[in-house]
């Protein structure tokens, strides 16, 4: 094997390495997104329903203050 034919070889399996790494990066990089999408999606459904609650616990105050102002009278 002559020395041009070594480094043509050489450069190749460098490429091709430096692809499948590209790649790989690439599968790793809409990973970690998805990861992070999941997490996101689960930290807004527990936001939703503490606000759920608390509307819940409002309504309740505004009906008690309504009983009370009735029986008041």
């Amino acid at each position: 094997m002559e020395l041009e034919t070594t480094f043509y070889v050489v450069g190749i399996i460098f490429m091709t390495l430096m692809t499948i790494i590209i790649l790989a990066m690439v599968v790793a990089v809409f990973a970690i997104k998805a990861k992070i999408n999941a997490i996101h999606d689960r930290i807004e459904e527990k936001v939703h329903s503490f606000m759920e609650v608390a509307q819940m616990g409002e309504a309740l105050v505004h009906k008690a203050q309504d009983f009370a102002d009735r029986h008041k009278k």
